[in-house]
């Protein structure tokens, strides 16, 4: 499957904000226009941030919360979230003082272990690991109002993570070798990868200038610089030279 990079040295996600994350597992990351919203693997808790300074506005936990929460999404009026070990997928409804599930959804028939999602508008859109050993992701699109399957992608990575829609490209990371990259809709090809500030990437949410991205090794949640991709022509290059380019070996 064809990839491609930016080759634009410190341009394509130069971090532009870092504080700590409010959990010590940080897994999704999504953006309500006004709050960040992160939840946490080790301990189920769904936190609310302040993007300004990292500070955090609240936690909330049980209530039917996942226990091993994973992707985070916001549509406008709903966050979504994912449980690792149940594979549900649970609708959230957000108030100035709490949260409520309000419905909650199997994941497709047959599908890998859950780990992001994100709104684009029209459709969810779910990340999974590889059902079977050897597996490439899954990018699967769901029914907005019933979260049945429309299509899966396959990606050509293993370890995909949590997904960011930022207008034209879905975006998510290769948790294992710490590369971020956009993702074509249309065909599932990975676009404009580039070298991640930390080691084991995961969140990832877009709030219309930055796209933020969370990282479990090192408890911190970056603002990065996307602008390049919006501005720069693609290269396309093969999954297995882009992990060469930032691995070192050319």
């Amino acid at each position: 499957m064809a990839a491609g990079t930016i080759w634009a040295a410190n341009h394509l996600g130069t971090p532009v904000r870092r504080f700590a994350s409010p959990g010590d597992y940080p897994e999704g990351l999504a953006w309500d226009g006004t709050h960040l919203w992160s939840n946490n693997f080790s301990d189920g808790v769904l936190y609310r941030v302040d993007p300004n300074d990292g500070h955090t506005v609240a936690g909330y936990s049980g209530n039917g919360l996942p226990t091993k929460p994973e992707g985070l999404a916001w549509d406008g009026e709903f966050l979504w979230t994912c449980d690792w070990v149940t594979g549900v997928i649970s609708k959230v409804r957000t108030t100035p003082t709490g949260v409520e599930v309000v419905a909650n959804f199997d994941k497709p028939a047959g599908s890998g272990k859950p780990v992001g999602l994100e709104w684009d508008g029209s459709s969810l859109w779910l990340a999974c690991f590889g059902a079977q050993a050897g597996d490439t992701s899954e990018l699967w699109q769901l029914d907005a109002t019933t979260l049945a399957p429309v299509r899966m992608l396959r990606l050509p990575i293993y370890w995909v993570e949590d997904l960011a829609w930022d207008g034209r490209y879905l975006w998510s990371v290769d948790w294992l070798f710490r590369i971020g990259f956009a993702i074509d809709r249309a065909t599932g090809d990975t676009l404009h990868t580039y070298h991640t500030p930390g080691p084991h990437p995961v969140g990832q949410a877009w709030d219309g200038r930055y796209l933020w991205l969370s990282d479990t090794d090192v408890d911190s949640i970056w603002a990065l610089d996307i602008s390049a991709a919006q501005t720069s022509a693609v290269q396309r290059l093969s999954w297995t030279d882009i992990k060469r380019k930032y691995d070192g070996r050319n």
